[in-house]
């Protein structure tokens, strides 16, 4: 280091004072010296965002009803899904594809049970068919007669 040296007259005060106006000018100098370059690049980049925020809103107003698309969609899918899946267990079940609508659960183990319960309301007795042979005589007539009571009695099975 130096040796201390007094100040003694004006003109030494004012190199001095100079001397260390100008170091610390250099310094903040130095640290600024690329303001003009980050002041630019910041204004870039706020044109960047700007821009950004407008393709954003733009994109954002172009699919804002994209959930409930894709949701509407997926009922209907699901819809389509139940419909098949009781027509195939309605026609399983022996019954008319008409019937398949008419069937209710919502899982395909549910839509069994009710087929087959509406299969066992629609399932009829058989009826005989009526006896196509003609009367040809009183003997005969009287055979028939007794035939048909027999018939109605025992409720059509013989």
């Amino acid at each position: 280091m130096a040796e201390f040296k007094p100040i003694e007259t004006q003109e030494e005060l004012d190199a001095f004072a100079g001397k260390i106006r100008k170091e610390a000018t250099e310094r903040t100098e130095s640290k600024f010296a690329d303001y003009e370059d980050l002041k630019s690049s910041n204004a870039a980049l706020k044109e960047q965002l700007a821009t950004a925020e407008k393709e954003a809103a733009a994109t954002a107003e172009k699919y804002k009803d994209y959930d409930q698309n894709i949701s509407n969609l997926q009922d209907k899918v699901n819809k389509y899904e139940l419909d098949a899946m009781r027509t195939r267990v309605a026609l399983a079940a022996g019954l008319p594809y008409e019937a398949a609508g008419r069937l209710k659960g919502e899982t395909e183990d549910e839509i069994k049970k009710d087929a087959e319960a509406f299969s066992g309301m629609m399932k009829l007795k058989k009826q005989p068919l009526a006896d196509p042979e003609p009367i040809v005589s009183k003997k005969g007539a009287k055979r028939a007669a007794m035939k048909d009571m027999l018939h109605k009695m025992t409720g059509g099975n013989e």
